[in-house]
């Protein structure tokens, strides 16, 4: 069996809030979300610029000194089995470590031991079966019900966010992540942009306008949640 590969950005700003940081992408994803931004990732191809884990460890113990943690991201890192076993190595060279997930894998999540988590909640419940999950799509709601729950009470730092993506987001289904996370006292927008997408169909799509934009980060402002605006589109 071949060496698993990874992507590595060595130095971000935005992937592990308040750090400077190092993100790891893994290979693989659960879900086809149509409008997802890394396609490699998810499909697993192979590139020039993919690396070993060696190499990755190899560079983080250089620079352990001068970053403030690790961000592993996909993908879906949680499908992959050694998930618990790359964290624990990168926490043995001193760094904390921010794990991105889908929600879809509760019993992993509560196993690993991490410092910070972004869940992505993608749009309402009962319109995750149009994301394309390879698993038993009739247990998937109740899935992301309880990693909800299960960061709300972990008391590990962490945030939700979600990507305003035409067809997958509006302002009812807004309300309707409100109510799923309530009593939460952050929140992460994102606008969703034109480009290279899972779904090359999907690239054509118009993004919401920047007064749209606003006036669902209000909607969760008015529900006492801070809500932070990322637009890019």
């Amino acid at each position: 069996m071949s060496e698993k590969l990874y992507g590595f950005l060595k130095t971000t700003l935005i992937d592990y809030p308040g750090k400077v940081a190092s993100t790891i992408f893994t290979r693989g994803c659960n879900l086809r979300c149509p409008y997802c931004h890394n396609p490699d990732f998810v499909n697993g191809v192979e590139t020039s610029e993919l690396i070993t884990w060696q190499e990755i460890m190899n560079y983080l113990k250089k620079r352990s000194n001068l970053l403030g943690g690790v961000c592993i991201t996909g993908g879906e890192p949680l499908i992959h089995n050694d998930i618990a076993e790359k964290i624990s190595d990168i926490h043995s060279i001193g760094l904390p470590v921010k794990i991105d997930t889908n929600g879809t894998l509760p019993d992993k999540l509560r196993t690993l031991k991490v410092d910070y988590i972004a869940m992505d909640i993608k749009t309402s419940l009962d319109n995750y079966k149009n994301l394309g999950y390879t698993g038993n799509d009739s247990e998937l709601a109740g899935r992301i019900t309880e990693s909800i729950r299960y960061i709300k009470e972990s008391g590990i730092a962490h945030h939700f966010r979600t990507t305003v993506a035409p067809g997958f987001i509006n302002k009812n289904i807004i309300n309707s992540i409100i109510n799923l996370i309530q009593d939460e006292k952050y929140y992460v927008l994102q606008g969703y942009r034109a480009g290279a997408t899972l779904d090359p169909a999907y690239s054509e799509k118009t993004p919401y306008p920047p007064s749209e934009l606003i006036e669902m980060q209000s909607m969760f402002i008015k529900a006492g949640i801070e809500c932070n605006l990322i637009n890019n589109g």
